[in-house]
């Protein structure tokens, strides 16, 4: 049974401009009338999350960061994760080799560094291969992040908080970012990503927003 629905948004809730979805928000709604909490889960800052949260009309705890920061709703509080003081040090290195750009907002951050994806992201992972480090391509941005924080991680905390079995949370994703996530939901579906199909109960046919709809609706059919 579905008690909550995990969700990123940029790519899935959005097209490539990053432009919200109208449908999808009314599909996201639709989920959250049914009483069925909707968590977003990010790799942007949390404040940039917090605003969505309250303009797409979601419930449920927030994941940001890529699951370096969790905020619960009700009451609120909270919760950071990783090791910040080593992603400084392999973007230090990394920026002083490959002149690297932060994206805009970075000081806002807390967990990890991001930065414009006009950079070759196999060149960053070679010059860090050293350095205890993880780098995603988030198809918006690039993230320095702590190995330690993903967001399944997140959203098994994020689950305990609830007080609901993980494998009763339903998530949908379409990045790399969103694997682990993906893994340990009970029920995933992946926004047209091939990269996601083996952790992933449902593929959709399209990718970004209009995938997006097919994700939520194929959850909302679940439901029933």
């Amino acid at each position: 049974m579905i008690k909550a629905v995990a969700i990123d948004i940029d790519g899935t809730l959005t097209d490539k401009k990053r432009r919200i979805d109208l449908e999808a928000v009314r599909l996201v709604r639709e989920i959250e009338n049914k009483k069925i909490p909707v968590i977003l889960a990010t790799g942007n800052i949390l404040c940039f999350s917090e605003a969505a949260s309250i303009f797409i009309g979601t419930t449920g705890p927030l994941i940001a960061e890529n699951g370096g920061i969790i905020k619960t709703i009700y009451p609120e509080k909270f919760y950071y994760k990783g090791d910040m003081s080593k992603i400084k040090k392999a973007f230090d290195h990394a920026d002083n080799e490959l002149g690297l750009h932060k994206v805009s907002r970075s000081d806002l951050r807390k967990t990890e560094i991001a930065i414009y994806r006009d950079c070759d992201v196999n060149k960053i992972k070679e010059c860090l291969k050293d350095f205890e480090i993880d780098i995603v391509d988030t198809k918006f941005a690039i993230h320095f992040k702590d190995p330690d924080v993903n967001k399944g991680r997140a959203l098994k905390e994020v689950a305990k908080i609830m007080d609901i079995s993980i494998e009763d949370v339903a998530a949908i994703g379409d990045s790399e970012n969103d694997y682990e996530m993906l893994e340990c939901a009970g029920l995933s579906v992946s926004v047209g990503e091939e990269h996601l199909a083996d952790v992933s109960d449902y593929m959709t046919k399209n990718g970004y927003e209009k995938g997006g709809r097919e994700a939520l609706r194929y959850v909302i059919d679940q439901l029933s």
